[in-house]
């Protein structure tokens, strides 16, 4: 049953990823337009400045939008899991197994938000060295992590809480990248 419940729980993260992804696609898409300063505007009157407020201005919609998309599929999927399980598995013993892990669920959904609209525009600013720094960083630590849950015989609630961890870690790195970087972007390279 605890096999079943855990197979429910990564079934129901894959079908809510990718409402959360078309954020960091729509990122991806429309940020380069306000990470470079067109050619046109080259020296010309340009207000650079103006330039960077609104492409900030665009990420930070974005993480906002991101964040109410999240909490919504995140409600959504951890309701299944705690109040109606039957429309995942008709095993009683199986929805008795997955109850607990709704919220932990809910947490890694809501997080996968942050972390798809910041690597978004990480992406679109060209930030790849970073985002391959924090990628390799999180996924050398993330095995060992999970191996030692393994040999302690943990449950499989201890696996989806290292999974929200993890996801709160990257969402952190990227999130605070953006911030840090705040103003610090040459608009005026070329593409």
């Amino acid at each position: 049953a605890t096999l079943a419940a855990h197979q429910i729980a990564l079934s129901l993260f894959f079908f809510a990823s990718p409402f959360l992804e078309v954020i960091s696609q729509i990122a991806q898409a429309f940020l380069p337009t306000y990470t470079v300063l067109p050619k046109e505007e080259r020296g010309r009157k340009a207000d650079v400045a103006e330039w960077q407020a609104a492409s900030e201005k665009f990420v930070f919609r974005l993480e906002k939008v991101g964040l109410a998309v999240g909490a919504l599929i995140a409600s959504v999927v951890g309701s299944i899991v705690a109040f109606a399980p039957g429309i995942v598995t008709k095993d009683a013993g199986v929805q008795a197994a997955a109850k607990p892990l709704a919220l932990i669920l809910a947490a890694g959904v809501s997080l996968t938000a942050p972390v798809a609209v910041s690597e978004g525009a990480l992406i679109a600013r060209k930030e790849l060295t970073y985002l391959a720094g924090v990628y390799f960083i999180s996924t050398a630590l993330l095995p060992p992590v999970l191996r030692r849950i393994r040999s302690g015989g943990g449950p499989v609630s201890q696996v989806w809480i290292c999974f929200a961890l993890f996801q709160l870690f990257r969402s952190s790195c990227f999130l605070g990248r953006i911030l840090a970087t705040r103003g610090k972007k040459d608009t005026e390279k070329e593409v």
